[in-house]
């Protein structure tokens, strides 16, 4: 007899590609993404033949009608591990040419003193908004050479970032792709010298009067004030481009065309309740914090997630004998939510546990700015995008 242990699933590892916008086919994996989570969501749909024979059933046999799959992963927010680049699969880039047209670049600029340290700002033109771009998901495993999954077509479907006062944030990203091929040849795996993501501590959360606030500094400190909430328990937001995968005519089996829903966004929070707190409560009721009525006016919010640790270092020595050296500038996430209607802003008036005060909200789109922007602070010298048609083998890895 022969005799097999079953392995562990710990040996499933993911990555994906962003596919360029010339590329035709696959993206490689270029990107190792070092995730706790993967679920396949992969599903073959059957459809009855039925017809009736002069038996007790019409049900004649049943039959194949789709294959197709929602692939989603969870990660921390690891800078030059996915983390830059989810946020191109979310919200694009907004560069733009002399006449105010999308060029479809990627808005990155280095910083003046340090080339090597890159800001990229990720945004909606609202004037000339682009079409998402595609990846490929590549799920391998370890333990063998050919049983990986590929998740071709694959478009962010849904984004949701977490964060609470005791773990480190965390995003997990849902995409509609075609069925997966299978035995497929496992990418092989490049890992950095070190991964870096915000802790909790490391993050600030700023909840302000719409307008009251611009986004136009590299650092948060304009912002410190009645407005930041330090002592916050959790947050939350969620974006749903709620994409569908629609099997079409000219489609192989297993494949399917892509359409575009309508987005939907939300936003929350907990934070305890406090003299410094309070008044979101009674803003959101009667549309001032001295208020005494409630009042039929809508209770707008601007909301500022930024996240910031750890120096960027740079190589002052050779490829070969590197010398690492903190940089003046520390990796860096600022997110701001524009125009978020908030929907209840409440707390419990009975029992025992500490009182706190729960948020929640709509995020809405004004039609002359994005309704979330993003710039994040990295040295990731290029987004892992495949431009090279006919690529084959390349490593997953981050630079």
């Amino acid at each position: 007899m022969v005799r097999e242990i079953a392995p562990n699933l710990s040996y499933h590892y993911w990555g994906l590609g962003v596919r360029g916008l010339n590329l035709q086919e696959e993206a490689s994996p270029l990107v190792l993404v070092r995730g706790s989570e993967f679920n396949h969501e992969k599903e073959i749909e059957n459809q009855d033949d039925e017809g009736h024979m002069g038996t007790a059933t019409i049900k004649m046999s049943t039959y194949r009608s789709k294959a197709s799959a929602n692939p989603s992963y969870t990660d921390k927010c690891r800078y030059k591990e996915g983390w830059e680049d989810v946020w191109l699969l979310l919200l694009g880039s907004d560069e733009t040419d002399a006449q105010g047209h999308n060029t479809g670049a990627i808005r990155k600029q280095a910083k003046s003193d340090e080339p090597t340290v890159f800001d990229y700002t990720f945004k909606i033109n609202v004037n000339t908004p682009q079409d998402p771009y595609f990846a490929t998901l590549y799920n391998g495993f370890a333990k063998t050479e050919t049983d990986a999954y590929v998740y071709e077509d694959a478009i962010l479907s849904e984004f949701e970032l977490t964060g609470t006062n005791e773990e480190a944030p965390t995003y997990t990203g849902t995409y509609a792709t075609n069925y997966p091929k299978f035995n497929q040849q496992n990418p092989s795996r490049v890992f950095p010298a070190r991964t870096i993501f915000p802790k909790s501590a490391d993050v600030r959360l700023f909840i302000a009067p719409q307008g009251e606030y611009q986004i136009d500094d590299e650092t948060a400190d304009d912002y410190i004030g009645r407005y930041e909430y330090p002592c916050y328990l959790e947050w939350n937001v969620n974006v749903n481009n709620n994409i569908e995968s629609v099997p079409c005519s000219g489609d192989a089996f297993g494949e399917s065309t892509k359409t575009l829903g309508n987005r939907e966004g939300t936003f929350s929070a907990t934070v305890p309740w406090t003299s410094a707190t309070k008044h979101l409560e009674y803003e959101f009721q009667g549309g001032d914090e001295n208020a005494t009525e409630v009042t039929t006016e809508n209770d707008i919010k601007t909301v500022w997630i930024v996240m910031e640790n750890t120096y960027i270092q740079k190589n002052t020595g050779t490829a070969q004998e590197p010398v690492w050296v903190d940089t003046a500038y520390k990796y860096k996430t600022i997110i701001k939510i524009p125009q978020i209607v908030m929907t209840s802003v409440t707390s419990e008036q009975s029992g025992s546990d500490a009182k706190q005060i729960e948020l929640e909200g709509d995020i809405e789109e004004s039609g002359t700015e994005s309704f979330i922007e993003c710039i994040v602070t990295t040295d990731l010298s290029d987004l892992h995008i495949d431009n090279t048609v006919g690529h084959t083998g390349t490593l997953l890895g981050s630079p």
